[in-house]
C-alpha cells in the first residue's frame, strides 16, 4: 500500500477518507483528523480524533502524492466508509495487518530494517535539514518539537576521539623525508 507521503501514523493514514482531501485548491491538502483503533468485541473502527491535539492537522500534498491518490480514486471501489484505503470487502484495513504485510513484503530482502517508523524518521530528518524542527514536528503531528528532535530526526554519530593517534600521520609532514629503503617491498 503506497501512502501519500505525508508520513502520518499508520492508523491515521488508514483512517483517511476521500472527504479529507482538498484537491480543488491551488495547493491540494490532506486533513488528518482521525485514526483507526481496535476494540475487543467491536473490531476496527475509525475514531474522529488523532493521538493528540497536534495530530489533527492539514498538510499540503506533494505533487506525486496527488497523482497517486487520483490513480487510486479511479481504481478504488466505493465503500461505505468513504475510506481511501479500504479492504476488498469495503471495510477498514487493520493497522496490524498492514504492518504484517509490510514485514512479509520485505522478508527476503536486505530491507528488514525498514519499518513504517523509518519513513516517519526520514521525513522528519529531511524537513529539519531543509527547513526546521518546528515544521518537521507539525508535519508528523507531534505535540512538541522535543519529541521530534529526540526520537525522529537523525543525528550524526559521534566518532570516538582518535585525534591523538591520527596526529602521528601529520608529524612526519614537517620532517625531511628519509630516502626510501631499498629493501622495502613497497618503496
Amino acid at each position: 500500500m503506497a501512502q501519500p507521503d505525508v508520513r502520518a501514523r499508520i492508523g491515521e493514514i488508514l483512517a483517511l477518507r476521500w472527504e479529507d482531501l482538498g484537491l480543488a485548491t491551488e495547493r491540494p491538502t490532506l486533513t488528518i483528523c482521525g485514526t483507526l483503533v481496535f476494540v475487543t468485541g467491536q473490531g476496527i473502527f475509525r475514531q474522529p480524533w488523532t493521538k493528540s491535539d497536534a495530530g489533527h492537522r492539514m498538510v499540503v500534498l506533494p505533487r506525486f502524492a496527488i497523482g497517486m491518490l487520483m490513480d487510486r480514486k479511479v481504481d478504488a471501489p466505493d465503500n461505505p466508509h468513504d475510506a481511501i484505503f479500504a479492504s476488498q470487502r469495503g471495510t477498514w484495513l487493520s493497522p496490524n495487518n498492514v504492518r504484517r504485510q509490510w514485514r512479509q513484503a520485505r522478508a527476503d530482502t536486505d530491507l528488514g530494517w525498514v519499518t513504517p517508523h523509518t519513513f516517519r524518521k526520514t521525513v522528519a530528518t529531511l524537513i529539519k535539514e531543509e527547513k526546521d524542527t518546528k515544521s518537521a514536528s507539525a508535519q508528523l503531528g507531534h505535540s512538541s518539537e522535543e519529541v521530534t528532535d529526540t526520537y525522529y530526526i537523525a543525528k550524526a554519530v559521534q566518532a570516538p576521539d582518535v585525534s591523538d593517534i591520527l596526529e602521528r600521520l601529520g608529524t612526519h609532514r614537517h620532517r625531511r623525508s628519509a630516502p626510501p629503503n631499498p629493501n622495502d617491498a613497497h618503496g
